[in-house]
């Protein structure tokens, strides 16, 4: 081999590396927001629960009570609008309540009253509840995907630097 032919080399293999790195450090929403119908929201589901029905969302929000049944959980969600990650932005107005159902058992402690959750999933219609004594209409969703947001103590700092990597204390 030639001296060429080895620095070349070394250049490719430099290069892919960088590229490798680069990649890992890619930020993507959460859950995976792919063929999301981003023009169905809880209204939209409100006023047209036959048309709406099948449309894959994301929506997410504040944990407000958890069922677990004997063959599914459901989850009442406050909603939200999500920023680019799929957060809930909870310094926003909430845009209703929602219903989140999965077959089996979503741990009560883990989806406790309180927690951000955001989830990915197919819309199956509405039911009719109740919010204490007031009539209410949930929107309904088929739980496809959940993100369980990370919890904040008060007075925790956060420090972010260099290619994904941070601190918290």
């Amino acid at each position: 081999m030639t001296c060429r032919t080895i620095a070349a080399r070394a250049r490719q293999a430099v290069l892919a590396l960088f590229v490798v790195g680069l990649t890992g450090c890619a930020v993507r929403p959460r859950p995976a927001a792919t063929h999301i119908d981003r023009h169905v929201d809880l209204q939209a589901v409100l006023a047209h629960p036959r048309l709406t029905r099948g449309a894959r969302v994301r929506w997410g929000g504040l944990v407000v009570r958890d069922h677990v049944g004997p063959t599914h959980s459901t989850l009442t969600i406050l909603a939200y609008p999500l920023n680019g990650r799929g957060r809930p932005r909870l310094r926003r107005m909430p845009e209703g309540r929602f219903q989140a159902v999965a077959p089996g058992y979503l741990d009560p402690v883990l989806f406790a009253r309180g927690r951000q959750v955001t989830v990915v999933g197919t819309v199956i219609g509405t039911r009719a509840g109740l919010i204490g004594e007031a009539r209410y209409v949930y929107p309904r969703v088929q739980i496809l995907a959940t993100h369980l947001w990370r919890l904040y103590r008060p007075g925790q700092r956060h420090w972010h630097f260099g290619f994904g990597i941070g601190i918290a204390l």
